[in-house]
C-alpha cells in the first residue's frame, strides 16, 4: 500500500468520525435504553441525519477532502474509497444504538458478556473479511469488505432487537 491510498483512507477514517458523532452523543443518554419506543424514536432521527450527512459525502466529497489535502492523488483516492466505505452509511444508527440497547436493557436475554463478543466479533470478521478481499481483489476488495460486514451485522442486530421484549 503506498502513501496516497494510506493517506486517502486516513482521510477516510477522519470524516467517518465526524458522521457517527452525532450517534455516539446520543447513545451516552442511559434513558433512551429503557423502552424500545424511545430507541425507535432516536434511531429514526439519527437515520434521518445519517442519510443527509451520507448524501453530503456522496456529493461533496471532493471538497471535504480537499480541505484536509491539496495531493491531487490523495483526494482522488479519499473520494473513491469514500464512495465504497459510506454505501451503508445511513444505516450507522443500527451499527451503534442497538449494540448499545442490547448491552444496556434489562429485558434483554444477552448478556454483558455475550454482546460485547457479538461487538468485538463484528471486528475479527471486518479484518477476516479485509484481508481475504485484498488477497482476491486487491485494496477494491479491502474496502468493499466494510460495508459488507456492516450488512451482515445489521441483519443479525436486526433479528436480535426483535427478540427482546
Amino acid at each position: 500500500m503506498n502513501s496516497t491510498i494510506f493517506f486517502g483512507l486516513i482521510l477516510n477514517f477522519i470524516l467517518y468520525f465526524f458522521a457517527i458523532l452525532p450517534i455516539i452523543i446520543i447513545s451516552f443518554n442511559k434513558k433512551l435504553y429503557n423502552k424500545k419506543d424511545g430507541l425507535l424514536f432516536a434511531f429514526s432521527f439519527i437515520t434521518i441525519l445519517e442519510i443527509f450527512i451520507s448524501l453530503g459525502i456522496h456529493f461533496f466529497a471532493r471538497s471535504i477532502f480537499s480541505l484536509f489535502s491539496k495531493t491531487p492523488g490523495v483526494v482522488n483516492y479519499a473520494v473513491y474509497a469514500s464512495k465504497i466505505i459510506f454505501i451503508t452509511g445511513s444505516l450507522y444508527a443500527i451499527k451503534f444504538l442497538v449494540p448499545f440497547f442490547l448491552y444496556n436493557n434489562k429485558n434483554s436475554f444477552l448478556t454483558h458478556k455475550k454482546t460485547t463478543i457479538l461487538f468485538s466479533s463484528k471486528i475479527v470478521v471486518n479484518l477476516v473479511l479485509a484481508i481475504l478481499g485484498f488477497v482476491l481483489f486487491s485494496i477494491k476488495g479491502s474496502l468493499y469488505s466494510i460495508p459488507l460486514c456492516d450488512l451482515i451485522y445489521y441483519i443479525i442486530y436486526i433479528i436480535l432487537f426483535i427478540k427482546v421484549k
